[in-house]
């Protein structure tokens, strides 16, 4: 008798979350920063997790100014700034976790050209490296170490 992946990584300790496949070809992911639900893309490239400046409010974030440089493939992350000791919750994991703050406004646009609704942020490497992550591209599952 065979085990299932899902079943595997169940007795080993993972819960799993359900992922959404956009057209884009991003997945996203919801998650509670400090409490707060948001809706996030799931970016295994990003070194570093972000929200939106100009939702620091929203999720209770207090940030102070990035010393580090900043890149992204788009080359629009211009001003950055940081976030430390944040409360994050992906499913029935949690952590605390760093966040960078910059103005997303267009990755939202580009989103919203292909009708999909803004995100809050990116949840990214380092997240996925914290949480001993399994993607499951077949299933569309990403599973988390508690």
């Amino acid at each position: 008798m065979s085990i299932t992946l899902n079943k595997f990584l169940k007795k080993s300790g993972y819960s799993s979350l359900k992922l959404i496949f956009l057209e884009t070809k991003h997945y996203l992911i919801e998650a509670k920063i400090n409490g707060v639900n948001g809706r996030f893309i799931l970016d295994s490239g990003a070194s570093s997790s972000c929200i939106c400046t100009s939702l620091e409010d929203k999720f209770k974030v207090t940030s102070k100014e990035n010393k580090e440089k900043a890149s992204s493939a788009t080359s629009q992350m211009k001003h950055t700034k940081i976030s430390r000791s944040n409360a994050i919750q992906i499913g029935k994991w949690n952590s605390k976790t760093s966040l960078i703050t910059f103005d997303m406004s267009h990755i939202n646009t580009a989103l919203s050209e292909k009708k999909i609704n803004p995100i809050d942020g990116i949840i990214g490497s380092d997240i996925l490296k914290n949480s001993k992550s399994i993607l499951d591209y077949k299933a569309n599952k990403l599973y988390l170490k508690l």
